[in-house]
């Protein structure tokens, strides 16, 4: 009964919603994977490793028109594994399903990398996969290099990650997926301010500036000047400068309503720290500024 119920789970659309709904415990599964029956290691891993699914319910709607009572389900996604894992039970469970890889099919492996999106597992999938010559397995690779993946050794590298995208093309891949990452490779933040000019949506964002200090100070004369100039007395650090202003400062013509510099600190002389509230990826134009502007500083994300 429970080795079909793990079929089931490893067949559905959404497993980890299967495995929630299953009422199957890490209990009942280890003892078959233990065993080596790769279903039941497949699923414990989804259940150690996965987001899991919290509450279920179902909410009823009425058709506005007909009037007909329609149910629908609804879940509660959460951000912790539906199982808890004991020292080294993911890592050890990795490194045998790893192993396996190479023996299975294609297709098997592409449902593999549906079940861990995250996990290291999927890495170790679509290596084989590229390897293979996987439209798929290429594509995501050229996406590590495009993004870069430095804990997984995959520095970020336009050019490494526009090889395997051509070759994904080749091997199949959909042209107009392929089309937007060559597009997305090549876009910079700093050169679309009109990206980032419609509705304010503020988030954190810090930008860490390292390097000699002479250029530091020069960064932060430049910050004292703007918030003489545009930044709100009545806030607490003296700042609330608008970025516009701090990106034609550094040479750029910018837009309103992207976001503000809110503060700024020095806890080292070779270190500026800077504070902003901006619209999404507000933050990585603005670091590219930097870098321009100061081409002898280390200018980053935090």
């Amino acid at each position: 009964m429970i080795k079909e119920t793990l079929k089931e789970i490893l067949s559905a659309d959404l497993p980890n919603l299967a495995l929630k709904k299953s009422g199957l415990n890490k209990a009942d599964i280890k003892p078959f994977a233990d065993q080596g029956d790769l279903d039941a290691m497949l699923v414990l891993l989804l259940g150690l490793s996965c987001n899991a699914i919290g509450k279920i319910w179902n909410e009823d709607f009425e058709d506005e028109d007909t009037h007909e009572i329609t149910s629908i389900e609804r879940w509660e996604h959460l951000d912790t594994p539906l199982f808890s894992a004991d020292p080294g039970e993911v890592e050890m469970l990795n490194k045998a399903l790893a192993s396996l890889i190479p023996s299975q099919t294609t297709e098997t492996l592409k449902n593999w990398a549906l079940l861990f999106d995250r996990d290291a597992l999927h890495l170790a999938i679509h290596e084989e996969l590229a390897r293979r010559g996987d439209a798929e397995g290429l594509a995501r690779i050229g996406a590590f290099y495009a993004d870069g993946f430095e804990s997984a050794g995959y520095s970020k590298d336009k050019e490494k990650a526009r090889e395997y995208f051509n070759k994904a093309l080749a091997a199949g891949w959909d042209k107009s997926e392929y089309d937007w990452n060559i597009e997305m490779l090549d876009y910079s933040p700093l050169e679309h301010p009109e990206d980032f000019a419609d509705d304010f949506d503020p988030r954190g964002a810090t930008i860490l500036i390292s390097g000699h200090p002479l250029y530091l100070d020069q960064i932060e004369f430049m910050v004292e000047d703007l918030t003489k100039a545009h930044g709100a007395p009545d806030n607490e650090a003296g700042l609330f400068i608008p970025l516009k202003y701090v990106f034609q400062t550094l040479g750029f013509d910018w837009v309103d309503n992207t976001g503000n510099l809110m503060a700024k600190w020095r806890r080292t002389e070779s270190v500026l720290t800077l504070e902003l509230e901006c619209n999404p990826r507000v933050d990585e134009a603005l670091v590219e500024a930097f870098r321009k502007a100061y081409p002898k500083l280390t200018v980053e994300s935090a």
